[in-house]
């Protein structure tokens, strides 16, 4: 997929397969959002088509597929160019 001159699958390059295809399984959605976001939280997405999207460029985000309590979400950072896997808490 592109948009202009940027391939939205570079962006998540840098994150595991299993992050980037992440849907939420047998939930129907992933939750993703920012830490000091109240907004809606539950993306019917893959992980890698929400942080694909201009709008979503920057930043940090939060990402719970569904596998809930400990360790906890995953965190993603924007770096300029593509998203870095932070991992687990403790960050």
């Amino acid at each position: 997929m592109r948009n202009g001159n940027k391939n939205f699958t570079d962006v998540c390059s840098s994150l595991p397969d299993s992050l980037r295809n992440e849907n939420g399984s047998g939930f129907g959605f992933v939750c993703i959002w920012r830490i000091d976001d109240e907004g809606e939280d539950a993306r019917k997405c893959t992980v890698e088509e929400w942080l694909s999207k201009p709008e979503n460029f920057g930043g940090e985000w939060l990402i719970d597929g569904g596998w809930g309590g400990p360790p906890g979400p995953i965190k993603v950072r924007w770096d300029g160019e593509k998203w870095q896997n932070l991992g687990f808490p403790p960050w």
